[in-house]
C-alpha cells in the first residue's frame, strides 16, 4: 500500500505528465490509466468513453495485448452486464471487494486479459455535469481499495477531466446532432471553444491557421495562453462575467505558436449545446484595420502640418499690412484687415486643436507644462475674444479673484481651451447678451468658468457635446464641426482636471473646468 508521501509524489508526476501531454485526448487518457496503474501495482484496467447517447465510444485497456479484439470483447461484457455499466448508470464510484464472489463482476472464463481473483474499482469520469467515461482498475489483492486510495484516484480523474474532458464531450456528439460542426469548422472568423474554466476544447480551421497551431496542440492550453486577457471585465477567476451570461468584447494581442504577435478584437460569450456548457471566443485579426487607421492618422497629421505653414504666412502678411496701414484712410480698409487677422488666428488655433486632439487621443503627454499665471492667461484670452463680442454688441465681463495660485500647464493649450469656450459663448449668445469669464480657488485646485446668456443646452446633450463631431442642434444654431469641446475635454483631462457644463434651457450655459495647483510657483507670463 502506498504511503501518503508516495501518493503525493505519484500524483504530482501524473499531473505533470498530463499537463505536458503532447498528443491527442486518447493518448492523454492512456497516460493517466498507465501511470495510475503503475503507481499502485495494477496490471489490468481500462478507460471506457461514451457518446452523448450512451453508445460506446472508445475502450483503452491495459494488460495482455495478444489479441486486442478478444480483450475488447471481454471488457464489453463488463460494460454491458458488469462493473462499468453499474458505474455508468449509477454515476458513482463502486468498489468490488472480491471479484470472485461479487455478482457485479461477470464470469469471464480462462483468459489472461482479466484476472480471476482480487478487487476492482470503477470511477466515473465527468466534465461540467456530463459523464463521458469510466476508469476501471483491478488489483490482485482482495479488498485493496481503501478510502485514501479512492480519494487519490479521484484527484487523477479530476485532472484528466480538466485537460481532455471537454474535448471528448464535444467530439462525442452523435453525427445526427452535430450539424453545427460544419458551420463552426468552415466559419470565416477564427473561433475557439473553451470550457467554463478557460481550457480549450476545440478550435476551427481558421483559428488554427491564424495562430499557427495544430488543433491537437491547442486542446491542452488555457485561453490565456492564446491571447492577453486585458484589464476589463474578463479575468482569470473562472470568467465570472461570462458565466453570468454577459457578452464581452475587448481588444487584445494574440500570441501565435510562431511569428509576430497579432492584434485582435475578441468577442466572447457563453453558449449551450445540449448537455454541455462552453464559452465561444471569436478572434478577429485587426492588423489590416490598425494599419489603415495609422495611415489615416499619418495623412491627417501631414495635412494639418502642411496647412500651418501657408496659414502662418497669410497671418504674418495681414499683420504686417495692418501695421503699415494703421491710421490711414479709409478706416474700413484697416477694419477689414483686422477681420482677416482674427480669422486666420482662429483658423490657426483650430488646426493646432486638431493636432492636439490626435496626439491626446493617442495618450501622448502634454507638450510643455510649466507653472503659469492664470491672471495673465485669462486676460490674454479675453483680449483675443473681445473684438468678436464687440461685433455682436455683447458685454464681456472678467471676474477673477486677486490671489489665484499658479498652475502647472501647457499655457498655450489652456489658452486655447479658454478661447474656445469664450468663442462658443459668443456664437451661441444673442446680440446684446452677456458673457462672464471667472476663476476661483477650490479645495481641488482652481475652477474656471465661462458663462453666457444664450439659449442653454438640453439635459440629454450635456454629456455628449464633449465628444468629437457632436453639436447642440436647434433651429438657426451656428454651424461648426463639433471639435472645439472635444479638444477642451482631452486637454483638461490630460492636465489632470475635469470639465463639465451646467445649463438650463432658456437660461444660458456655464462651462466649467478645474486644474490642479502648482505648489511652488515660478511665474511665467502667457502670451497671445
Amino acid at each position: 500500500m502506498l504511503s501518503e508521501r508516495q501518493r503525493l509524489d505519484a500524483l504530482y508526476s501524473i499531473v505533470k505528465a498530463l499537463r505536458n501531454q503532447d498528443t491527442d485526448t486518447r493518448a492523454a487518457l492512456q497516460t493517466a490509466l498507465r501511470m495510475a496503474s503503475e503507481a499502485i501495482g495494477v496490471k489490468h484496467g481500462c478507460v471506457v468513453t461514451f457518446r452523448k447517447d450512451d453508445r460506446l465510444d472508445d475502450v483503452i485497456t491495459l494488460g495482455s495485448q495478444d489479441d486486442p479484439e478478444v480483450t475488447r470483447k471481454l471488457w464489453q461484457r463488463l460494460i454491458a452486464r458488469g462493473l462499468v455499466g453499474f458505474v455508468h448508470h449509477g454515476r458513482r464510484t463502486i468498489i468490488v471487494r472480491d471479484i470472485s464472489t461479487d455478482p457485479r463482476w461477470p464470469k469471464v472464463g480462462d483468459s489472461p486479459a482479466l484476472p480471476k481473483t482480487g478487487s476492482a474499482i470503477g470511477l466515473p469520469m465527468e466534465k461540467n455535469g456530463y459523464m463521458y467515461g469510466v476508469m476501471t482498475l483491478i488489483h490482485p489483492e482482495i479488498d485493496f481499495f481503501d478510502d485514501a486510495l479512492v480519494e487519490w484516484l479521484g484527484a487523477i480523474i479530476d485532472t484528466a477531466s480538466s485537460i481532455v474532458g471537454g474535448a471528448i464531450i464535444l467530439n462525442a456528439t452523435p453525427k445526427d446532432e452535430s450539424h453545427y460542426r460544419w458551420l463552426f469548422e468552415d466559419a470565416v472568423m477564427p473561433i475557439i471553444i473553451t470550457d467554463l474554466d478557460g481550457y480549450i476544447v476545440d478550435a476551427n480551421r481558421r483559428a488554427c491557421e491564424m495562430l499557427r497551431y495544430k488543433r491537437q496542440d491547442m486542446l491542452k492550453l488555457p485561453i490565456s495562453a492564446i491571447h492577453r486577457m486585458g484589464t476589463g471585465q474578463i479575468g482569470v477567476n473562472r470568467f465570472e462575467s461570462l458565466q453570468m451570461g454577459n457578452e464581452l468584447e475587448f481588444r487584445s494581442t494574440a500570441w501565435p505558436s510562431e511569428g509576430a504577435d497579432i492584434p485582435v478584437m475578441v468577442r466572447a460569450r457563453r453558449v449551450f449545446f445540449d448537455n454541455y456548457d462552453v464559452i465561444a471566443w471569436v478572434e478577429q485579426d485587426t492588423s489590416a484595420q490598425m494599419e489603415l487607421d495609422q495611415l489615416r492618422q499619418d495623412l491627417t497629421a501631414m495635412v494639418y502640418h502642411d496647412l500651418r505653414g501657408p496659414l502662418h504666412t497669410v497671418y504674418s502678411s495681414l499683420a504686417t499690412l495692418g501695421r503699415l496701414l494703421n491710421g490711414t484712410n479709409p478706416a474700413a480698409v484697416n477694419d477689414l484687415l483686422q477681420v482677416g487677422i482674427r480669422s486666420t488666428r482662429q483658423l490657426s488655433r483650430m488646426i493646432e486643436s486638431l493636432l492636439d486632439i490626435q496626439r491626446l487621443e493617442e495618450g501622448k503627454a502634454v507638450l510643455d507644462p510649466k507653472p503659469t499665471s492664470l491672471h495673465s492667461l485669462l486676460a490674454n484670452a479675453a483680449q483675443l475674444v473681445q473684438p468678436l463680442a464687440s461685433e455682436s454688441n455683447q458685454h464681456l465681463t472678467i471676474s477673477v479673484v486677486d490671489e489665484l495660485p499658479f498652475v502647472t500647464c501647457d499655457s498655450d493649450m489652456i489658452l486655447r481651451v479658454v478661447t474656445n469656450l469664450m468663442e462658443n459663448a459668443v456664437k451661441y449668445t444673442p446680440m446684446g447678451g452677456k458673457i462672464t469669464l471667472s476663476a476661483e480657488r477650490t479645495p481641488e485646485g482652481v475652477r474656471i468658468s465661462v458663462a453666457d446668456s444664450g439659449p442653454g443646452i438640453p439635459k440629454h446633450m450635456q454629456r455628449q457635446i464633449f465628444d468629437k463631431f457632436s453639436r447642440v442642434k436647434y433651429r438657426d444654431a451656428p454651424k461648426g464641426l463639433g471639435l472645439g469641446l472635444a479638444f477642451c475635454r482631452l486637454a483638461i483631462e490630460a492636465h489632470g482636471g475635469q470639465i463639465w457644463v451646467e445649463s438650463e434651457p432658456g437660461n444660458g450655459s456655464a462651462f466649467l473646468f478645474t486644474l490642479p495647483v502648482q505648489e511652488q510657483p515660478q511665474p511665467e507670463v502667457a502670451t497671445a
